[in-house]
């Protein structure tokens, strides 16, 4: 008596970055539902002409090959575009929050303390456009404008890039179309003599850890969540193949924003406030007078909360408690210490107290933020 084994559903992706956190995103609902993953593009750039497949995730390309065989195969086959950019199939689309993740940036920089800022792009791409203009309305609602400091038309120009970074005001802010378009600015900062990030503060987008982590100067970055985005292109096209109704848009939010050296210092160029600042980030366990603080840095009490509050948009006691928050949030997400052993180490006078401002903060108890496992909001 012979049985005969149930085909597996065949799925064939053709990526045009080959990003592997979209990769593992995708491979993970492929195993929860059973599907044959088609990888011969993904890793050998082939086309699979001997084997049928029932769907297909897709990119759009720069070569016109790709893009032609995408367009023709969307014919017959289900298909789902990951991405911003169409390649000219009517198909839904699965695609990061760019808009979002240009707003993160923004209040990213604002957080800084930063007055300028600028955006940079080798190139332009519709996620680069999405991406610059919510970073520009964000700052505009927040009472500031942005410089473009791209070369302009192509072909790149590094020398115009160069004169318009020695031109503008310092400290300035950056965002940078993605991670590579950020290394790239770091490089020619770095041949224009300017400091990153004390002249010229860089975020990218996109968390490519190897490149974020190991270039010249490790790299601030927004995440896309790429392997959520690979899970969920893979839920619609299993939704899009059983015949069920799926949207023609579906946008997936960032993940988080990872601070690293090149957003490393605050924007502060007013010798007293940064000591007095310094004097803070050095000494927030312990007990601060205000008065104290103020013959630190070598000002009157009223000549420290002017500079503060001109330059931080805030009080020094404001800044106190945002940097005790910070320590303590980093210790509470460790769950190593008690809340009296943390709040002692952060300068707290009760684990009460440290209760009630982080609530005030950010609308959570510090427990149920711990066991939730989540963000916190900025």
């Amino acid at each position: 008596m012979f049985f005969e084994m149930k085909r597996k559903t065949s799925i064939f992706f053709l990526l045009a970055w080959n990003d592997y956190r979209i990769f593992q995103g995708i491979s993970r609902y492929a195993h929860e539902v059973g599907w044959q993953m088609d990888t011969r593009h993904f890793f050998l750039n082939l086309f699979p002409k001997d084997r049928t497949f029932h769907g297909m995730i897709a990119m759009w390309h720069t070569d016109p090959a790709v893009r032609a065989y995408i367009r023709e195969k969307s014919k017959s086959v289900p298909t789902v575009i990951l991405g911003t950019q169409n390649p000219g199939v009517r198909a839904p689309m699965v695609m990061p929050d760019n808009r979002q993740a240009g707003r993160l940036a923004a209040e990213h920089l604002y957080g800084l303390f930063h007055k300028h800022y600028g955006w940079f792009a080798c190139d332009t791409c519709p996620s680069g456009k999405e991406r610059k203009a919510a970073f520009e309305g964000r700052l505009r609602e927040l009472g500031f404008s942005c410089a473009d400091l791209s070369c302009g038309k192509a072909p790149f120009n590094a020398k115009a890039v160069i004169h318009k970074l020695k031109q503008s005001p310092k400290p300035v802010g950056v965002l940078a179309r993605d991670d590579h378009n950020a290394a790239v600015l770091i490089d020619l900062c770095h041949e224009a003599g300017l400091r990153t990030p004390e002249d010229v503060a860089v975020i990218g987008i996109g968390d490519l850890e190897s490149l974020c982590a190991f270039s010249s100067l490790p790299i601030s970055s927004v995440s896309l969540n790429m392997d959520e985005l690979g899970f969920q292109s893979a839920a619609v096209l299993d939704r899009l193949m059983r015949g069920k109704s799926v949207p023609p848009k579906t946008v997936i939010p960032p993940g988080p924003l990872t601070q690293r050296l090149s957003t490393g210092c605050l924007a502060l160029t007013q010798p007293h406030l940064k000591e007095a600042v310094r004097v803070i980030d050095g000494q927030y366990h312990a007990l601060l007078t205000i008065d104290e603080l103020a013959a630190a840095a070598g000002v009157s009490r009223r000549q420290l909360y002017l500079l503060f509050q001109n330059e931080m948009r805030c009080s020094p006691c404001d800044y106190l408690l945002s940097v005790r928050l910070d320590h303590a949030r980093k210790l509470i997400a460790k769950k190593e210490l008690h809340l009296n052993q943390i709040a002692q180490a952060c300068g707290f006078n009760t684990p009460r107290s440290l209760l009630r401002a982080f609530h005030q903060r950010f609308g959570i108890a510090p427990s149920k933020w711990a066991r939730a496992d989540q963000p916190l909001p900025g």
